[in-house]
C-alpha cells in the first residue's frame, strides 16, 4: 500500500460505514416488510371499526354480537384485504362501546411510528357508537 492510496481507502471504509449504519438505524427490507404488514392492519382496523359502527346504526344503534356482512354494510376486508380477517377481533366492552383488536407483529414499534393512533399494548382499538 502506498501513501498515495490511503485517501481512496479511507473514503471507502468511510461510505461502506455510512450504509452499514443506514441499515442499521432503518432495519433493512425486513424491517419494511415488517412496517408495511402493521400499517395494513392498522388500515384493516379502522375499517373494521366502521364496519361495526355502520352494523350498530343499521341495527337501531346497537353493537351487533359478531361482525357480518350485510348489503348496507358490506366487509371490504374480504374483497380486497392484503391479510385475512384472521388476527383480528371484536369485543363488545358494553351496550354503546366495544374494541377491535388485531395481531400486529411489532406493536411497540407502531405506536412509535403512529402515537395519535388510540393501540393499546394488546393491539386493541376502542371505540364507541
Amino acid at each position: 500500500m502506498t501513501s498515495e492510496n490511503w485517501p481512496q481507502i479511507a473514503l471507502t471504509v468511510l461510505a461502506l460505514s455510512a450504509v452499514a449504519a443506514g441499515i442499521a438505524s432503518v432495519g433493512g427490507p425486513n424491517a419494511a416488510r415488517l412496517e408495511k404488514r402493521d400499517n395494513q392492519r392498522l388500515s384493516e382496523l379502522r375499517s373494521l371499526v366502521w364496519h361495526t359502527q355502520c352494523l350498530a346504526r343499521e341495527n337501531g344503534n346497537t353493537l351487533p354480537d359478531m361482525l357480518t356482512v350485510t348489503d348496507t354494510c358490506p366487509d371490504k376486508l374480504t374483497e380486497d384485504s392484503l391479510l385475512s380477517t384472521e388476527g383480528y377481533r371484536y369485543l363488545k366492552v358494553d351496550e354503546t362501546s366495544f374494541k377491535i383488536c388485531a395481531d400486529f407483529e411489532d406493536i411497540g414499534a407502531l405506536k412509535k411510528r403512529r402515537p395519535a393512533e388510540a393501540i393499546d399494548e394488546t393491539g386493541c382499538r376502542a371505540a364507541s357508537l
